[in-house]
């Protein structure tokens, strides 16, 4: 299997079997019998595939050890020879699941067949963690598990390829129709298999357009669903995480799940790691989110600059502002153009969003020298963030007067009163420095502290007006457009001599795209769609876009792992 694209651990990936191929996720008609004498399944029309299924011996999920032992030491005799896919039994013991792997692997197998599941997602932990570890031991391999069709966006989105409609035919045996609320409201006439079909179009949708979590969280029908997914965003998060691309679009937090999602765990991440406050700050400001992004556009954050303005004048260059919300906790102001999200303003905050949220404040607020004022001009939850990130931190906070909202005439007037006692000095290099700075840590979020000081040093220069190009020595290293970068291969160059960070290496002259085949190691901190360098005898030969994993281009044996955009 050939990934095309990746949504969290669930993918597009392209199956070739002898002289067919086809899209996955997909169903499969898939008949076998568990017996040396297995029967073979033949495409009776387009639609169905064959995938053989090796003889086996079903194992229940509660099988004692000395069984599965004897089990194992059968399996090893079996002639795999003309069959395709190894069934896995579902087991509780999973410190068994590494012998299994074993025969996968020395068997090169296109496909697994999950045995118990129906069963399985009833044991939340054992789903997650069998998949997982199927998943990232053979990225290339096709997982196919049994499970009803309201199953299908959870289980992709877990790293399921395809499934088995056999026996969806017992519901038509007893009249039940699904629909979209199933297992609770059904219809009257038979259609198991047209509802899958349906449910399967309507996941690849999901995939094509990077909406698979919102067609998860829509399909909550049984507790099974919250468990798994509340066991894999916490027990898991980073398998989720990994495989999630960076986001392009707006994130609209929809539910309860939604405040746990790998895009919220990278956010956190990046901020304790690849945060540096700019070494010219002399005064801290915490401000609310709003609900107009960029916060800079919106009438909140416009009054809240004005009375800025008012109190210091030229000398704002000096001071640094962190926005607070949730469920990202602290966007730095430089940041606000990466922070692409949207979610109900209800006022109630829970604990869940609280104390992650004043957690990452308080890692923050230690990254500013101690003599530093920090100044909170907060309301509502907003508030209680800010007192327990300064009893964590150990960090006094000073509170403006609010009154009615952040934004009246009192609270804002109390701002500016607050900003005048206190006496900054600004000058031209900090204008020019801080400017620099807007941009660096756009980079610095990509690709790690320090990046942006790579493609714009101190005797780097800017050009243009809205599409801004960066340049070191009369070379261009990238550009920046609103926190939209590109970078080129010099710039990845630079990148690389810096911080040995987002690199490909091949062993081969690079002519077009990178295959997962050709490469020898990869950074693991790549994600999906991240901008790579290609590296070959430490020279960034190409710059382009990563299709998976840095972890997964080097298990994968098949698929394009880095398209190229730019070649040096």
């Amino acid at each position: 299997m050939e990934v095309i694209k990746h949504d969290g651990p669930g993918r597009l990936g392209l199956i070739r079997l002898g002289e067919h191929s086809f899209q996955a996720p997909t169903l499969v008609g898939l008949e076998f019998t568990l017996s040396p004498f297995n029967s073979f399944f033949h495409p009776q029309e387009p639609g169905d595939y064959d995938f053989n299924l090796a003889p086996a011996i079903p194992l229940g999920f509660y099988t004692p050890s000395e069984v599965i032992e004897k089990v194992l030491g059968r399996l090893w005799s079996v002639d795999y020879d003309g069959f395709n896919t190894f069934y896995l039994p579902a087991l509780r013991r999973t410190e068994y699941l590494d012998e299994f792997f074993k025969i996968i692997d020395r068997y090169n197998f296109d496909a697994v067949y999950l045995g118990n599941s129906k069963i399985l997602v009833r044991e939340y932990r054992y789903f997650v963690k069998i998949l997982r570890e199927l998943r990232e031991r053979f990225p290339n391999v096709m997982i196919i598990a049994d499970l009803e069709p309201f199953f299908y966006p959870l289980a992709v989105y877990l790293g399921v390829d395809a499934f088995d409609t056999r026996s969806l035919k017992l519901y038509d045996f007893e009249d039940k129709g699904f629909t979209g609320f199933s297992p609770f409201l059904w219809k009257e006439e038979p259609n198991s298999l047209e509802f899958a079909r349906d449910t399967i179009l309507l996941v690849r949708k999901a995939l094509e357009t990077g909406k698979l979590r919102y067609l998860v969280e829509n399909f909550f029908h049984t507790q099974y669903h919250a468990g798994i997914l509340r066991i894999a965003d916490l027990e898991h998060a980073d398998y989720l995480e990994k495989y999630t691309p960076i986001q392009k679009e707006t994130v609209y937090f929809i539910s309860d799940a939604s405040i746990r999602r790998p895009e919220v765990r990278r956010w956190h991440e990046r901020v304790a790691e690849r945060f540096a406050p700019p070494k010219n700050t002399e005064l801290v400001l915490l401000f609310p989110c709003s609900a107009k992004k960029p916060y800079s556009f919106s009438r909140s954050h416009t009054l809240y600059r004005k009375a800025v303005k008012e109190a210091l004048g030229s000398t704002i260059s000096k001071v640094h502002e962190l926005i607070l919300t949730s469920p990202f906790g602290v966007v730095p102001r430089e940041w606000e153009w990466l922070a692409k999200y949207d979610i109900v303003v209800t006022g109630h905050w829970s604990e869940e969003e609280i104390k992650p949220a004043a957690e990452l404040l308080a890692r923050t607020l230690k990254k500013y020298p101690k003599d530093v004022p920090i100044i909170a001009h907060l309301d509502e939850a907003y508030v209680d963030i800010a007192k327990l990130a300064g009893e964590l931190s150990g960090r006094e906070i000073v509170f403006t007067r609010v009154e009615n909202g952040t934004t009246s005439k009192e609270s804002l007037k109390s701002l500016t009163e607050t900003l005048r006692e206190f006496q900054l000095e600004g000058s031209k290099e900090d204008r020019t420095y801080r400017y620099f700075e807007n941009i660096r840590k756009v980079f610095d979020f990509y690709f790690g502290s320090g990046a942006g000081k790579a493609v714009l040093p101190n005797n780097g220069h800017v050009k243009g007006s809205k599409m801004l190009r960066l340049f070191v020595d009369n070379q261009q290293t990238g550009t920046f457009r609103e926190g939209v970068i590109s970078v080129t291969p010099f710039g990845m160059q630079r990148i690389y001599d810096s911080l040995r960070a987002y690199w490909v290496r091949i062993d081969f002259d690079l002519r077009g795209d990178v295959f997962a085949v050709g490469v020898s190691e990869a950074d693991e901190r790549i994600r999906p769609n991240d901008i790579v360098g290609v590296v070959h005898d430490e020279k960034v030969v190409g710059v382009g876009k990563a299709v998976l994993s840095g972890e997964e281009m080097i298990r994968a044996k098949k698929g394009v792992a880095v398209k190229v955009r730019k070649r040096a």
